[in-house]
């Protein structure tokens, strides 16, 4: 396995099946094309950290982050916005190990403090936080937004 960061804007059309695992009911119903258009807009070339795991030459993972707020100057903070493991290859660690690895880059690029927002229906979601050392800074009605210093 092996991850490997996207330079550029990322072809989120060659990871929709990613996409698709990790979109929320919250958001409604949306096809492909509007899910993948969807993350173009919200994706910022400037701030934005995406990442792809590889098994051999297949994509079975993501994750990006953006430094928070896009608005500042420098940024000490970092927020997830996606991380996602193809169902097949769930629960064998391999979220965790992505996690890991993007604690990891947020730490080496000098960010103090990673929030996280988890939606309460995603029960995986919310052991992956938890298992990785995040804390739960603030429960709203829908969501859990986590908290961690890299």
């Amino acid at each position: 396995m092996v991850i490997k960061e996207i330079i550029g804007k990322p072809d989120y059309s060659e990871i929709i099946d990613l996409i698709n695992t990790i979109w929320p009911e919250e958001f409604g119903e949306k096809s492909d094309e509007e899910k993948i258009c969807e993350m173009e807009k919200s994706f910022d070339l400037t701030t934005d950290t995406v990442k792809y795991l590889y098994k051999e030459d297949k994509i079975i993972g993501f994750y990006r982050y953006s430094l928070w707020p896009r608005e500042d100057i420098k940024p000490k903070s970092a927020h997830t916005f996606d991380i996602a493991i193809l169902p097949s290859f769930q629960n064998n660690g391999l979220g965790k190990y992505l996690m890991n690895d993007l604690i990891s880059d947020c730490k080496n690029k000098g960010i103090e403090k990673l929030l996280s927002r988890t939606f309460l229906t995603n029960k995986g979601s919310i052991f992956l936080h938890k298992s990785c050392g995040f804390k739960e800074q603030m429960k709203t009605e829908d969501s859990i937004v986590w908290i961690i210093a890299p």
